[in-house]
């Protein structure tokens, strides 16, 4: 409200409030009180009120004594003239007995910035002669408070918005579906633990000497979230454009690297990445390790588990890593090749236990005669059950080729 108090009507009538007890509990109230009759005029005020009304300077007496309180409202002007016309009005309904108590939050802009008001009108109880009280309490931290939680409500929202369209990116960078090529039966697919990740696999059917050939990729860039995403999509898109020129995928890896050292030297980013080509006619496998967990290989016919491994550095760590290209060749029918992200292992359980490869073994041994697709989805299940069905803690990528 105005700071301006303004005399009214004389001070003709003084509310008793002399007892020592009645004067020690209205004075040790935080809020600015003042009892009022039913003209408005003040006929008492505590002792926040007068200090309020010395702190901040008001014309005439600190006390208010003998203030016609509603004319003060009815008289306010500029920014805060209907908030005060507001309280006037609540103020008078109480006096008339329209209503038995008004409340009302409102701005007073201070000398020393923003403040913030709460108003409360309540009749005293008794017939006559008509008195009410009008508190006013100081609610400035509570509302600052409020206005900074709406803030971040907003800003909440916004980051929410935004990752979702990021999600939604990075799904469209994703393989729609799982590659059809004669004699492989191939299924993948990625869990993020956030609305963005930072793994990747991707299938690029490839032409060379007339006959198809499968490149498979899987990727897992440090971190997760935004940043760990947008590294991703920035590794995709330079493995597919190198893909595209000849060379050794030893070379390819290398000049992919480089690209990335270069861009991402004092990010301290990185991804660790497996790449292979199938060639189906031939049962030939060429790989390049680039910082990556081995890949798995599973021959049912022997029972027996190996690991397809290479030596190279993760990308964007030094620009220039040299990277060594593997060739395995006479894979049997029924042949298993699985690639996956730590987030599969490296799942605990509520005991804090990993998951471990020796129970990855033990999925793919006991569904080796299913499909691809069924092999990849038991791993999932089982790491499910496994973790109690909690919230994954990394990203889950895995990629399950099976030579048919």
């Amino acid at each position: 409200m105005d700071n301006k108090i303004k005399k009214g009507h004389p001070k003709d009538e003084s509310l008793d409030l002399s007892g020592p007890l009645a004067k020690t509990v209205i004075n040790s109230l935080s809020a600015n009180i003042a009892i009022i009759d039913e003209t408005g005029v003040i006929l008492e005020t505590n002792q926040a009120w007068r200090n309020y009304a010395a702190t901040n300077d008001m014309e005439g007496a600190s006390d208010s004594i003998g203030v016609n309180y509603l004319e003060l409202c009815d008289a306010t002007t500029g920014k805060e003239a209907e908030d005060a016309r507001i309280v006037a009005a609540g103020i008078g309904s109480v006096i008339k007995g329209e209503i038995k108590e008004f409340m009302y939050d409102y701005p007073c802009h201070g000398p020393d910035g923003r403040h913030f008001y709460y108003v409360r009108a309540i009749r005293v109880a008794g017939e006559l002669p008509i008195r009410v009280v009008v508190s006013h309490e100081d609610i400035t931290a509570l509302k600052l408070a409020e206005e900074a939680l709406v803030k971040r409500e907003k800003e909440r929202d916004r980051l929410r918005h935004s990752l979702e369209l990021a999600r939604e990116v990075q799904q469209i960078l994703l393989p729609k579906k799982n590659p059809r090529i004669s004699g492989l039966d191939v299924a993948g697919k990625s869990i993020y633990c956030d609305e963005t990740g930072g793994d990747y696999y991707d299938f690029i059917e490839l032409q060379n000497d007339g006959g198809d050939k499968l490149g498979v990729v899987v990727a897992d860039a440090a971190g997760h979230g935004i940043s760990s995403a947008l590294l991703m999509a920035t590794v995709r898109s330079a493995l597919r454009q190198r893909l595209a020129l000849p060379g050794s995928i030893s070379q390819i890896i290398g000049d992919v690297n480089q690209q990335l050292a270069g861009d991402f030297a004092d990010s301290g980013q990185f991804v660790t990445l497996f790449y292979l080509t199938i060639d189906p006619s031939s049962r030939a496998v060429e790989l390049v390790r680039a910082g990556h967990d081995p890949a798995i290989y599973y021959d049912p016919a022997a029972d027996q588990f190996s690991e397809l491994d290479g030596f190279g550095m993760a990308l964007g760590v030094e620009k220039d890593s040299a990277y060594e290209k593997k060739r395995h060749t006479k894979f049997s029918r029924g042949s298993i090749i699985v690639l996956g992200t730590d987030g599969i292992w490296e799942t605990r359980n509520v005991s804090g236990h990993m998951f471990g490869r020796t129970a990855l073994y033990d999925v793919i041994r006991q569904h080796s005669a299913a499909s691809a697709d069924d092999i990849m989805e038991a791993i999932f299940n089982e790491i499910k059950k496994f973790s109690n069905a909690r919230k994954p803690e990394d990203d889950v990528t895995l990629v399950v080729i099976k030579f048919i």
